[in-house]
């Protein structure tokens, strides 16, 4: 290992994903025995990867004040993190007690990363939820996650979870973790719907519903109403990306 975990990371992702290909061709030719020590040093390098992950700021909560800190792999599209029906990820081992939801959205630049698997790293410019934004006591905090060459957007939820009222999937993948209160209970999962996202910010930052972080700002200070807003109009797309070798294609809709 080295003293760079992003040079390590690289190495290590390129390692598993020859493994991996030339496991499945041993597969296939009925010769498992052989491919079972390539399995075995592709889990050990999934939990290196899984131990790795950056604890990045991604809010602070407007409730009681506590930075949150998620694992994200910050470093591009490639690593399995992004993975979107296989992801590698940890969680947080704790989260403010009226933490909701997390999702994301990301505008991509090029060239994008050559994955062997889906990424669906949302679509091109921030969002809110209203379903989730509108019930009482809610409200939700934005920050700025660069992802490689990419620039990506987190949007946390807190507040009192809404009776009834589906949340939103965990940015990247297909489901969601239920924190109950700020411990982790289990999974559920929602529909990903542009229908569902509301792209025209300044009516819920004017509100005080939607607050934000300012890029580069270390202390993490919650930012309200849309006067000097870095995140308001943004060029991008209102599709979601979905990537997958290389190729970007745009949807409305992930079933």
């Amino acid at each position: 290992m080295t003293d760079d975990p992003g040079a390590e990371r690289r190495r290590l992702t390129a390692e598993a994903n020859q493994l991996k290909a030339r496991a499945l061709e041993l597969r296939a030719a009925g010769r498992d025995e052989e491919a079972f020590p390539l399995w075995d040093r592709i889990t050990e390098i999934n939990r290196w990867y899984r131990r790795m992950l950056p604890a990045v700021t991604v809010a602070r909560s407007p409730d009681t004040g506590e930075v949150v800190q998620w694992p994200l792999d910050t470093y591009g599209l490639d690593g399995k993190f992004w993975a979107y029906d296989a992801t590698i990820r940890r969680l947080p081992t704790s989260v403010p007690p009226t933490w909701l939801a997390m999702a994301g959205a990301m505008r991509l630049a090029d060239p994008v990363e050559d994955t062997p698997f889906t990424a669906v790293p949302g679509p091109g410019v921030p969002f809110v939820v209203p379903r989730i934004l509108a019930a009482p006591g809610v409200r939700a905090v934005l920050a700025e996650v660069p992802v490689g060459r990419h620039t990506g957007w987190t949007i946390s939820y807190f507040g009192p979870e809404p009776e009834g009222v589906p949340l939103i999937n965990l940015w990247g993948t297909h489901d969601y973790p239920v924190y109950v209160p700020g411990e982790p209970r289990g999974w559920a999962t929602a529909a990903a719907d542009v229908a569902d996202y509301d792209f025209e910010l300044a009516g819920w930052l004017e509100s005080g519903k939607l607050l934000w972080l300012e890029p580069g700002d270390e202390s993490a200070s919650l930012r309200e109403g849309a006067d000097g807003c870095p995140f308001l109009d943004l060029p991008g797309e209102r599709l979601i990306a979905v990537v997958t070798n290389g190729s970007v294609r745009r949807v409305e809709a992930l079933g």
